[in-house]
């Protein structure tokens, strides 16, 4: 058996082992899941203080900072969420790509408001980075139940893809909550949960989202 057939193969048998799911009740499905996970992201973003946190700083800047967010996020969803043109998703080098440069990519792109504007006080990020792992968990938890036994090939790489880009939309509120832009806050605040969804989605890839072959 060739790999190709392999592969073929792996994929029906994943296929025939899930439950039958007509395309209005998968969106369904979807919709749910993705408005659970929004929902509990906007109740802590509110509970915490929602726009007026960052009063400190000029609105200008801090919807600047966010609408920026959502084109780095738009682009890892492009790639990690759509799987293109072939069943088997996206090359394992894009994925690699998004996994490893949206945190670079956010540290860049929020360090570069830096010295702009006044700070309004000094924190090292831990509730920034709180806010961002709660709202990554939460949409890392709804694809991966979505996904469940569905990618054929390069599963931990997707995971990982998948997992920086949910903290890339969890990123949008944070930007919008959080006044501070200084590069060591950003680091810990913004860019390192951004890595732990990575590698969190790695393992998940692995053990949830991979097709395996019983």
């Amino acid at each position: 058996m060739n790999p190709s057939s392999s592969l073929r193969d792996r994929i029906l048998a994943g296929a025939a082992k899930r439950p039958a799911r007509t395309r209005a009740q998968g969106r369904r499905r979807a919709v749910v899941a993705y408005a659970v996970a929004t929902a509990g992201s906007l109740a802590l973003f509110q509970a915490w203080g929602g726009v007026g946190h960052s009063a400190g700083r000029p609105a200008s800047l801090t919807f600047g900072i966010a609408v920026g967010a959502v084109g780095l996020a738009v682009v890892a969803t492009s790639v990690a969420w759509w799987r293109g043109r072939t069943l088997v998703g996206r090359p394992a080098s894009f994925l690699l790509a998004i996994a490893a440069l949206m945190p670079i990519a956010t540290f860049v792109w929020m360090v570069s408001f830096s010295g702009r504007y006044a700070e309004p006080f000094e924190r090292v990020g831990w509730r920034c980075l709180g806010m961002t792992l709660f709202g990554g968990s939460l949409l890392l938890g709804a694809v991966a139940t979505l996904r469940n036994r569905t990618v054929a090939v390069h599963a931990s790489l997707s995971g990982a893809a998948l997992g920086v880009t949910a903290g890339s939309w969890a990123a949008v509120l944070v930007d919008l909550w959080c006044p501070l832009t200084n590069a060591p806050h950003v680091l810990v605040g913004h860019v390192l949960p951004l890595v732990i969804l990575a590698a969190v989605g790695g393992v998940l890839g692995h053990r949830v989202l991979s097709i395996r072959s019983r």
